[in-house]
């Protein structure tokens, strides 16, 4: 299948050689493989985007396009943290790069980072609505292909399990209707399997209900004849080797049961389906 969430050593947090990245997916059989590496839009962030070297990354990309050339497809997106207000400086990043696609995430919540106001949220015993609304307004902002790890949150709680995602059912299903509406791709983000929540984000659940929706169908292009709902891709969030394409096969057990027929990728912003 694919992975279009592959971190390098581009990536601040990632010690990952694009070359080793291709290495390891070619290896575990992918046919098509998406960096996505951080940018940030917070001056304290170490990718934040004016410490972006854009045209070094794409080089390394070109360069492996041609070392992989009928073994596997390598595509070039980035993962944007999403932060209200810096719209106009994210489009006119995105306007200013040759990307195949982009995913919207969610990394900060009023300035402070999700893996610390998670557990700082939780110990006093308030809800997480404020993330959810940020997510919204990055399905709503119309400035990205792809709506990055949905209720990824889940990672950071000191006891995941005891999680109540119906809590939060009303804003997620307005999450969902927005993306139907403009055609935004849900990520199934198999990193989840990875962690203590032991399921991917977002979990079976919430993508059955995408499924309910329609998935996202405008503009769809590509294999005809799929059966099933459309409007997800795939993605691992590998920050190592071991970690790309993790969970390839239970993602396409669990979308097919879920009902989706295909999965989606881009290139220069154009999308196609592949079978699943």
């Amino acid at each position: 299948m694919v992975d279009l969430h592959i971190h390098t050593s581009f990536s601040p947090d990632s010690h990952l050689p694009a070359e080793r990245a291709c290495r390891a997916a070619a290896a575990r059989g992918l046919k098509i493989a998406g960096f996505a590496d951080h940018v940030e839009f917070l001056p304290a962030d170490e990718a934040y985007v004016d410490l972006i070297d854009s045209t070094k990354i794409l080089t390394e990309i070109e360069r492996l396009r041609d070392l992989y050339r009928g073994k596997l497809e390598i595509l070039y997106g980035a993962e944007i943290g999403f932060i209200p207000g810096k719209e106009s400086q994210i489009k006119d990043f995105l306007d200013s790069q040759p990307l195949d696609y982009a995913i919207g995430s969610v990394h900060y919540v009023d300035g402070i980072l999700v893996s610390r106001w998670v557990r700082e949220q939780e110990l006093a015993g308030k809800d997480f609505a404020p993330y959810f609304e940020t997510v919204l307004a990055v399905a709503e902002s119309g400035l990205f292909e792809v709506l990055g790890h949905l209720d990824y949150i889940r990672k950071y709680l000191f006891a995941p399990q005891a999680y109540r995602g119906d809590d939060y059912e009303e804003i997620v299903e307005r999450i969902l209707e927005s993306a139907a509406r403009s055609g935004l791709v849900l990520e199934l983000n198999t990193a989840g399997w990875r962690h203590a929540t032991e399921e991917p984000y977002p979990g079976e659940k919430i993508l059955k209900r995408f499924a309910e929706l329609g998935g996202c169908v405008t503009g769809t292009t590509g294999v005809t004849g799929v059966a099933g709902v459309k409007g997800v891709t795939v993605g691992s969030d590998a920050h190592k080797d071991y970690e790309v394409g993790y969970g390839n096969g239970k993602a396409r057990e669990l979308l097919r049961g879920a009902g989706f027929g295909s999965v989606e990728v881009f290139r220069q912003h154009k999308r196609s389906s592949l079978p699943l």
